[in-house]
């Protein structure tokens, strides 16, 4: 985590986006332009330098996903949504595998990875982006700070974080301002050329997911309730619309489908293999992922070690080598399995074949070559 320790950086604590304060706007108007935002008052002022700070904290916690193309056409789908605002509204890419966005009252919008990787095509990113720009725009940050009066809205407090990650948990704002946002960030969706009917289907994913795998992360988008009802919105707002629009599927899943890998091995090693299976298993979602998502397949199942699931795991892993023959990962789970089963012969192949296909300063090389070497 670039040298920080991060179990030590101070808890930032998002009081204005955690507590469910009331909607009364307090006579706060929304921002019309870039231009509206040089003249805050003290308390908004304040606020936006809390936010920086939060901005500075994460940036130095190396919780950024670097990835400029995809940074890049995150910002461009933005800009084309809120054009006035292009230069102040600022998409960063979340290094988290939690399904979350989120949106800070100086413009900076949050998109974890993990989110990406389950949507399916730019209409879809742009419902999500819509709607966390339009908490910017409305000024909702500084609104809740109004409701709840003498709470600052970014506590600083001595109590440590074990992971920046944390921030990542942050809970939305109350249900008043989250409806505000859904309608603003859906009308700037259909105004941009968007397909309208792509908007609930993002959500509808989301709550299969989370109520399928019983997901009780304290998160905004893991509340079951709230998507099922974000999602009985946007279909109202799109039944007002009938006609058709961008949906850019190709292109989404030509910037993304790399990070998709990424996402399924993070997801891998935190033992998050629940997701992972959920994916790989569903062919509506399997397609947008790498074949090499196979591998993980494979280690998500033995992983999870229920009954069948290292037959499981060899199909999966087998399915991964054929489809994608030039994964070096997959080598080393054929390797694994078949010394576990006692086939040296083919343990031995495998081992030797994931050598010659992992680069040379792979962190495992030597314990494979160990494995090779007691096999002989």
């Amino acid at each position: 985590m670039s040298g920080i320790d991060i179990a030590r950086i101070i808890g930032l604590v998002l009081i204005s986006v955690v507590v469910s304060g009331c909607a009364t706007t307090g006579g706060v108007t929304s921002f019309a332009n870039a231009g509206d935002t040089a003249n805050l008052k003290e308390n908004e002022h304040r606020l936006w330098h809390e936010a920086s700070g939060f901005d500075t904290a994460i940036e130095r916690s190396g919780q950024i996903y670097e990835d400029p193309r995809a940074s890049a056409y995150l910002q461009n789908v933005m800009n084309r949504l809120y054009p006035e605002f292009k230069g102040k509204i600022k998409v960063h890419l979340y290094d988290s595998t939690q399904l979350n966005a989120f949106a800070l009252p100086n413009g900076s919008i949050y998109f974890n990875i993990g989110l990406l990787a389950r949507i399916e095509n730019e209409a879809q990113l742009a419902a999500v982006l819509g709607h966390e720009a339009a908490h910017f725009v409305e000024r909702h940050g500084f609104q809740q700070r109004v409701s709840t009066k003498n709470v600052s809205a970014f506590a600083v407090s001595g109590i440590p974080f074990s992971s920046l990650a944390a921030i990542s948990s942050i809970s939305g704002f109350s249900r008043d301002l989250e409806r505000e946002a859904d309608q603003r960030g859906y009308a700037r969706m259909v105004k941009a050329g968007y397909h309208p009917g792509e908007a609930h289907k993002v959500f509808r994913r989301l709550a299969d997911e989370v109520k399928t795998l019983n997901i009780e992360e304290p998160y905004f988008f893991s509340s079951h309730p709230q998507l099922v009802e974000r999602i009985e919105t946007f279909k109202e707002l799109s039944a007002k619309h009938r006609g058709g629009g961008r949906v850019g599927t190709e292109e989404y899943n030509r910037v993304i489908q790399p990070m998709r890998l990424e996402v399924l091995r993070k997801d891998v090693s935190q033992d998050r293999f629940k997701g992972v299976i959920l994916v790989m298993e569903d062919n509506s979602l399997r397609r947008y992922y790498p074949a090499a998502g196979y591998y993980y397949l494979g280690e998500a199942y033995l992983r999870r070690d229920e009954k069948n699931d290292t037959d499981k795991a060899l199909k999966a892993y087998q399915t991964a080598e054929k489809l994608a023959p030039g994964f070096a990962p997959t080598y080393k789970g054929l390797g694994m399995y078949y010394m576990k089963t006692g086939n040296k012969g083919l343990a031995r192949q495998y081992f030797n074949k994931y050598l010659g296909l992992a680069p040379k300063n792979a962190r495992d090389r030597a314990y494979v070559q160990q494995y090779v070497s007691s096999l002989n």
